[in-house]
């Protein structure tokens, strides 16, 4: 797991590049609002990209070697972040060499790779033009790889086809200006060289957007955040523009054999002994992406009022929007995929260059807590899951680890039968001795331990 603190700048700093080719959204630019169709209005946000690393980024037109430009908008309201849209992706043909990010050395074959130190700039126009815009679905992300040409080039449409689109009822100047949401927008390269050197946890950029008086178009409110995926501003600017939540918790998570994965939470306390509990995954560059979001509750805690938000894909993408559904199962709260992967390969799953928001509410209060993150696709030999360390609503006190089911504070059969369905199931419930993050034998001998040492 690589910290946030190593992967994150702040526009106008220097970036830390890696070695090899390093591709980062150096600036954000526009935005251009292109037209409503059915409630729907679009916008593209033009990129300047930076190579910061140590070797030439190729950028080579009409083949699968040169980047691709993804283009996101988001908002921050009442504790959570949510995206509310996403747009094809832009593929590039030409680099300039600017040193808007630093010394350049511009590129040995011209336009066909961006020199170290390099800049280059893709206006919104450029980035909203239709007929350079393809899906992507053609991407695996976690390599940058796609066959060319791509699967929709060179096709148009209407005003919001394939550019990134918004519902107008998700957009609310009043409550802007009332401070009660947030608007930003974020840029995400991915290129086949920047992955193959390890260097795709940095790819992303975000800036804040002030949304003007017709509701409809936006402008900008402050610098680009270097290197900073839009799940950041969650914390950076969760209590209003330029105001940090301290509570907004972050994990960032380089997957073994894949992309980046972003956990964050948050929980806000109502006043009146209720708990609304939020989190936030943004699936950066992941290939296999994620399927299932898994929360344990603490013994006897509820949990109410679902709440989830995905974005729409649209324009030919293959993938369904169904909602995920949202239940209380074993002791945990738990989020899922329409289907799984081998049900069908294009429902609604957590793909890259996206960021999905869940949330419930509980009467119990926050402590720290292991989520499972549950992959998509499956992968022969490796993990179906991973842990994040997330705020949960810690349940009724019990009187010592074993004390897993009611009558809470006593030990009898019922416990029993609880640590052996959870250990059976591998739920965390049941994980109560080092090596933490599996159930083996060693959780066997705590228990029994714990059980016979009984309650106070």
């Amino acid at each position: 797991m690589k910290s946030c603190i190593a992967l994150c700048a702040a526009a106008g700093a220097a970036v830390a590049g890696g070695t090899g080719p390093d591709v980062i959204v150096g600036d954000l630019t526009g935005p251009t609002q292109w037209g409503v169709v059915n409630g729907i209005s679009s916008y593209s946000i033009g990129t300047t990209s930076c190579n910061v690393g140590t070797a030439e980024l190729d950028w080579i037109s009409n083949s699968n070697r040169h980047p691709v430009i993804g283009q996101n908008i988001f908002r921050i309201i009442d504790g959570r972040i949510e995206q509310l849209g996403q747009s094809y992706l832009k593929h590039g043909f030409f680099a300039l060499q600017g040193n808007l990010c630093g010394a350049c050395t511009p590129s040995s074959v011209g336009g066909q790779a961006l020199g170290v130190g390099c800049s280059d700039p893709y206006g919104s126009g450029l980035n909203g033009s239709q007929g350079g815009l393809g899906p992507k679905s053609d991407i695996d992300p976690s390599t940058g790889f796609f066959a060319w040409p791509h699967s929709q080039i060179n096709q148009g449409g209407d005003a919001i086809f394939k550019r990134c689109q918004v519902a107008l009822a998700d957009l609310d100047y009043d409550a802007q200006q009332a401070g009660d949401v947030t608007y930003l927008g974020e840029a995400l390269y991915v290129a086949a060289d920047d992955a193959m050197a390890g260097n795709d946890a940095n790819n992303a950029s975000y800036r804040l957007m002030s949304l003007r008086p017709n509701g409809e178009d936006f402008g900008w409110n402050g610098s680009t955040q270097r290197t900073k995926p839009a799940i950041m501003a969650w914390a950076d600017h969760g209590l209003g523009v330029n105001q940090p939540d301290p509570n907004v918790d972050i994990n960032t998570f380089d997957l073994p054999d894949d992309g980046v994965v972003f956990v964050g939470s948050n929980v806000v306390d109502h006043g009146d002994g209720s708990y609304t509990y939020y989190y936030a995954i943004e699936n950066l560059t992941s290939d296999r992406g994620v399927g299932a979001l898994r929360i344990p509750l603490g013994p006897g805690a509820s949990a109410t009022s679902f709440y989830f938000n995905d974005v729409a894909y649209h324009s030919g993408e293959p993938y369904d929007n169904t909602d995920w559904t949202a239940s209380v199962d074993g002791g945990e709260v738990v989020f899922q995929s329409p289907e799984t992967f081998a049900e069908n390969a294009d429902t609604n799953a957590l793909r890259w260059g996206s960021l999905y928001t869940f949330g419930f509410t509980s009467s119990e209060p926050p402590m720290k807590g292991a989520a499972a993150v549950e992959y998509f696709k499956p992968l022969m030999g490796a993990d179906a899951e991973f842990a994040a360390d997330v705020w949960v609503p810690q349940g009724l006190e019990i009187c010592n680890p074993a004390d897993l089911a009611e009558p809470f504070f006593e030990l009898d059969i019922a416990d029993v039968v609880e640590f052996l369905r959870a250990f059976g199931a591998g739920d965390p419930a049941a994980d109560l001795a080092a090596p933490f993050g599996e159930n083996d034998i060693a959780d066997v001998v705590e228990f029994l331990r714990v059980f016979g040492a009984g309650c106070p």
